[in-house]
């Protein structure tokens, strides 16, 4: 067992699981707001790829602090973890406007931004439907056995998007439920939003 506290309250939990899933079973601890991160069956197999980067807390250990993402980050014996410190929530608002400045018509990020108390950034913003966080592909390509691989990164004209090779798609779902923002949809095959230079 690991001996640790988040957000000061103290706890023991086991070795060898994340920050994120040591943080999601003990009640009053502020809450990690995660994109790439989530609990759909197509993912479950699936270890984290720091993607989106909203997982991020504060750690601190010897007196040192750290900003790792809680996602990925392995809890350790002496570990202090704050989960929404004001240094938190300023790395946190420089990630999500980011992603604003992205797809600044996205709900999801919209709520995020507006939990985080977040001002839209002047001047204009994209439109896009997708982060690049890559969960659709890795669905598609998972590690039980099926690895269908109908999707891929295409990088073009300055553009990078994914697109399903429609000859492999069988229209399964697991892109659909993995894609943290809802962009994608089902036809007979996977739909995934493309930039809109191109639409």
């Amino acid at each position: 067992m690991v001996s640790l506290t988040i957000d000061a309250i103290e706890i023991e939990t086991q070795d060898g699981i994340t920050i994120l899933e040591a943080a999601r079973n003990v009640p009053g601890v502020g809450k990690i707001p995660t994109l790439c991160h989530n609990n759909s069956p197509a993912l479950k197999d699936l270890k984290p790829v720091r993607a989106c980067r909203v997982c991020t807390v504060e750690v601190v250990q010897n007196g040192k602090s750290s900003f790792p993402l809680a996602c990925i980050t392995k809890v350790k014996d002496g570990m202090a973890v704050n989960t929404n410190s004001e240094s938190v929530k300023e790395r946190r608002k420089g990630i999500v406007r980011k992603h604003l400045e992205r797809c600044s018509k996205v709900k999801v990020i919209q709520d995020l931004a507006e939990e985080l108390g977040l001002v839209p950034p002047e001047g204009e913003l994209g439109e896009e439907e997708c982060i690049l966080c890559g969960m659709c592909q890795r669905a598609c390509s998972d590690p039980r056995g099926i690895r269908i691989e109908a999707i891929s990164l295409v990088k073009q004209d300055g553009a990078s998007y994914y697109q399903v090779d429609e000859e492999k798609c069988f229209g399964c779902g697991d892109c659909m439920m993995a894609c943290p923002l809802g962009s994608i949809t089902l036809g007979e095959t996977a739909i995934l939003p493309r930039p809109k230079a191109m639409n």
